[in-house]
């Protein structure tokens, strides 16, 4: 496989300009995550349609030359499967890729298959089996092997060219505006990009929770994600989400109620136990009204029949699209529906004209 391998500036700069005047680029990403909060990007690998370009940030610790061709408007990236890589990007460069055009989700849209495996998606369209071999490989080992390589620029050039396929496909199905509204909202879902004070929201089983034991969680989220981005360690590996409703619950009230009371270790007590237990007290401490508010979803229950009938219309509309039913309407949408005698957000946008008002009609048939 040709590639030119880029492991200086003035490389990186060629390279950039050339992509510049290309109307899309197939993009990846070769990482590793062993015990850290961040990705550890080992391999950047660019196709324009013509050449191949495999890109070394350990060589190449500057990659501010690339911010150009990444936010460019005009430049359309191609992945798939593309949270891990746009976590790559936000974090190496500060910025999220954008438009982007994700391949998973076209072939969804499509009706190919839900959350297809790039492996599946090129043998559907390029009738090609590819070697997993490489998958798990070290992609920070230096020198990377011939294998490695020619696996890395592969991967991107058949990318391109099932983008390609895909991109005729959406356009005969006048759904190319479905895939690019779905991939607008993928860089809202990387973790970095959630503020630390709103952690706790993703905490599951806070529910029963007081308002100030809720405050406690929350504390001690922020912290977490705060302190996990600091030392570049896993949230779980500073203080687990089991263990932080367990703080929450109980009375502490000195770092030996940890080992009588809690159910962190005892290697996480010594090099936190401090820290939590004064945020801990100062969370409870404070007012009720200074304390977030539960917010409950709704969720009473919904006519069934009505819900069964939806769901049914739901399923014989997207066999008729020829659309993955999980990626059509989902049943929380649906049940939202119920409740707000309306549209709920999402059932918007596309899904609006693709189901939204079919649904709508049937609900006001009950």
């Amino acid at each position: 496989m040709m590639f030119e391998y880029v492991d200086q500036p003035g490389q990186l700069r060629d390279v950039v300009a050339r992509c510049m005047t290309a109307p899309a680029i197939a993009i990846d990403t070769e990482f590793a995550r062993f015990n850290t909060y961040y990705p550890m990007v080992g391999l950047i690998q660019l196709y324009d349609g013509e050449k191949c370009f495999l890109i070394d940030p350990l060589e190449l610790p500057d990659l501010e030359p690339l911010k150009a061709l990444i936010s460019s408007p005009d430049i359309l990236k191609v992945f798939h499967s593309c949270s891990e890589d746009l976590e790559v990007f936000q974090h190496s460069m500060g910025l999220i890729p954008s438009p982007i055009f994700d391949t998973q989700i076209s072939a969804a849209l499509m009706g190919v298959g839900f959350s297809m495996s790039y492996q599946r998606l090129v043998e559907h369209y390029l009738n090609i089996i590819l070697s997993k071999e490489e998958t798990r490989s070290d992609w920070l080992q230096r020198p990377l092997t011939a294998k490695q390589l020619d696996y890395a620029a592969l991967d991107v050039v058949h990318l391109y060219e099932v983008y390609q396929m895909q991109a005729e496909e959406l356009a005969s199905a006048d759904r190319l505006h479905w895939v690019m509204e779905e991939c607008a909202r993928l860089g809202l879902d990387i973790p970095t990009m959630v503020g630390p004070d709103e952690w706790y929201k993703k905490i599951k089983g806070t529910a029963r929770l007081s308002r100030q034991q809720l405050n406690v969680v929350k504390v001690l989220c922020a912290w977490r994600e705060i302190t996990a981005r600091e030392e570049n360690t896993p949230r779980n590996r500073i203080v687990d989400q089991k263990s932080l409703l367990s703080i929450a619950k109980l009375e502490l009230s000195s770092k030996k109620d940890f080992q009588t009371k809690g159910s962190m270790t005892p290697r996480g007590v010594r090099k936190y136990g401090d820290i939590i237990l004064s945020l801990t007290l100062a969370a409870r401490n404070q007012s009720e009204d200074e304390c977030p508010i539960q917010i409950l979803k709704d969720n009473s229950p919904v006519n069934s029949q009505q819900l069964k009938r939806l769901r049914q219309v739901a399923d014989e509309q997207a066999a008729l699209l020829g659309v993955s039913p999980e990626l059509l309407a989902k049943r929380r949408d649906i049940e939202e529906m119920i409740r707000l005698d309306g549209l709920p957000e999402g059932l918007l946008g596309w899904r609006e004209e693709a189901i939204g008002k079919l649904l709508l009609r049937e609900m006001d048939s009950f």
